[in-house]
């Protein structure tokens, strides 16, 4: 981290995010330009109260990092419903991050996780509106944040979830956030947009959106591949805005992220971001902060919170080091990576 200081590159903030046909797009001032994301999720805000709690304390320097040594360009912060409603310490917080990011030319994706007890609930808690208007009166001019609107939907019907997704829509936009992209992830949780085939199940006249999907090993039938994710994302992606909120694989027994062994993640992560490249979708890898882990901790083992946050210089293998080379892979087009002010 100590060489983080000697860094060079210059940065300024992203233009404002937008969708162009199926891609995502930047705004510039001869219109939108499609563009391509890769990133990660910096997880702890969704059950921690504050940066330092989250291991945070380090904030500026640790973006750099996910930046310069990582190739990221964009950060998802998951966030806790009840934190941002009882602390202002909690928000004034948030507002550090967002400066940061801007500050490291990065974007960051706002998500409303839960509440720090609740975090898989089947659709956003009582209460969500509220902190929606929040969010989208605080940060809706900033042109580098993006909203994304729940964790993972599950065990509701396809007409619950687009009832309260335009719930939800409506109270940003009418907050002032009219310009916001916003990400609204599928059900099964989050993984399945399939309903989205039919034109009736979109979301429509609520401005720039984006559904996003989110493929674990063990999600559908273990471990799923390409003929899996063509069904659940893949054809939606051919005609909509998607992208990847979360994916991930290690060699634990845990789901729905591991699969025993590392050859067997190491394969199967190969496998994902060859299709993900493919289709040339952004995609966010999860996480630095929760399993699984995208790095070790800085002293060395696990990363855990507060006490030992993810260190960027040590991967972990073969997940992190494995997201890390596709992040500093080629990218498609020069003309994918503009940003403006």
């Amino acid at each position: 981290m100590e060489s983080i200081g000697s860094d060079k590159i210059e940065t300024m903030p992203p233009g404002r995010l937008t969708t162009l046909g199926n891609r995502l797009a930047v705004q510039t001032e001869t219109g939108p330009v499609p563009l391509r994301l890769k990133g990660l999720n910096r997880s702890g805000l969704q059950h921690k109260a504050g940066l330092k709690q989250a291991g945070l304390a380090d904030l500026q320097a640790e973006l750099r990092a996910w930046r310069v040594d990582w190739g990221a360009q964009i950060i998802r912060l998951p966030l806790a419903m009840d934190f941002w409603l009882d602390s202002t310490t909690y928000q004034r917080d948030l507002d550090e991050v967002v400066a940061a990011a801007a500050q490291e030319g990065l974007y960051l994706m706002l998500e409303l996780h839960g509440t720090s007890t609740h975090l898989s609930e089947p659709l956003p808690l009582p209460g969500s509106d509220a902190v929606w208007r929040d969010l989208a009166r605080r940060y809706g001019a900033q042109p580098h944040v993006v909203f994304d609107l729940w964790n993972e939907p599950h065990s509701v019907p396809w007409a619950a979830w687009q009832t309260q997704a335009t719930h939800l829509l409506r109270c940003i936009r009418d907050a002032g956030a009219t310009d916001t992209l916003t990400v609204v992830g599928g059900i099964d949780w989050a993984y399945d947009l399939s309903p989205l085939l039919q034109p009736d199940n979109r979301i429509e006249g609520l401005g720039p959106v984006a559904y996003a999907t989110h493929p674990y090993p063990c999600k559908g039938v273990p471990p799923h591949g390409p003929a899996q994710w063509e069904e659940r994302f893949g054809r939606v992606a051919r005609m909509l805005p998607v992208l990847l909120g979360e994916f991930g694989a290690d060699a634990s027994n845990e789901r729905p992220y591991g699969l025993s062994d590392p050859v067997a993640a190491d394969a199967w992560l190969c496998q994902l971001l060859a299709y993900v490249d493919g289709l040339e979708l952004s995609a966010l890898a999860w996480s630095a902060g929760d399993r699984p882990h995208l790095t070790y901790g800085r002293d060395g083992g696990p990363v855990s919170l507060p006490g030992s946050p993810p260190d960027p210089g040590r991967p972990t293998e073969p997940f992190g080091a494995r997201v890390r080379a596709w992040m500093a892979g080629p990218r498609r087009a020069a003309k994918d990576q503009l940003l403006v002010a």
